[in-house]
């Protein structure tokens, strides 16, 4: 089964059926093409009177990436993490080291993560993780080969994760959300977490069921 999938969580009525509850709902293939497009038109609307966080994972794992990679990579206890970018500005280390803390044992991995800003006995050479504040255009690939970018700006917080071996991508994942107010704005907490739940491919740890909840 494709580890392919869209995490929606929001806090008002999308349509008259949909969700208006901070839930998290998993879609897979037309669906998720689907919705995405619905969105993409709906969103000059509607997301402007809410916030909507919006996690998608890459099309699949790579041909590089087997059944228990990130397990394996941080089988010590943690994993070697880069953040760049700070949509919010102030201290870069500061703003790191927390989303590092928000990123803790969130990843499927069947095992407690640490997601640490330095190689130690915990971490396991030439794994790493990057994790990139509005990117613009750069994806896991960019990531993984630590190219720089300039950061880009506006109304929408974008985050794009890769889990890497060495400068290879071997995973990544993507969220969005409009009008954060801080670091301490809830909605930041879920685009951190979601999106390092999403960057992992869903048979490393967890499945997802046939009625999209995610099983262990």
């Amino acid at each position: 089964m494709t580890s392919e999938y869209l995490v929606l969580q929001g806090v008002c009525l999308l349509s008259s059926n949909a969700w208006a509850t901070t839930e998290s709902y998993v879609l897979e293939g037309f669906m998720k093409k689907t919705l995405l497009s619905t969105l993409t038109v709906f969103s000059a609307f509607a997301l402007r009177a809410c916030q909507v966080v919006l996690v998608e994972d890459s099309p699949g794992p790579r041909a590089s990436y087997y059944d228990g990679d990130f397990e394996y990579a941080a089988h010590k206890g943690g994993i070697y993490t880069i953040v760049k970018g700070n949509p919010f500005g102030g201290s870069q280390k500061d703003f790191a080291n927390l989303v590092r803390t928000k990123m803790k044992n969130q990843a499927r991995a069947g095992r407690p993560v640490s997601f640490v800003g330095s190689r130690d006995n915990s971490t396991y050479k030439p794994y790493k993780v990057v994790v990139a504040f509005n990117p613009g255009n750069r994806d896991g690939d960019d990531l993984c080969q630590s190219q720089e970018y300039p950061q880009s700006t506006g109304n929408t917080t974008k985050v794009v994760m890769a889990f890497c071996f060495g400068d290879t991508l071997q995973s990544s994942s993507t969220g969005w959300v409009d009008g954060l107010n801080g670091v301490n704005d809830s909605k930041f907490t879920e685009l951190v977490t979601e999106t390092t739940n999403a960057m992992i491919p869903s048979q490393d740890g967890q499945d997802v069921g046939e009625n999209g909840s995610i099983i262990n």
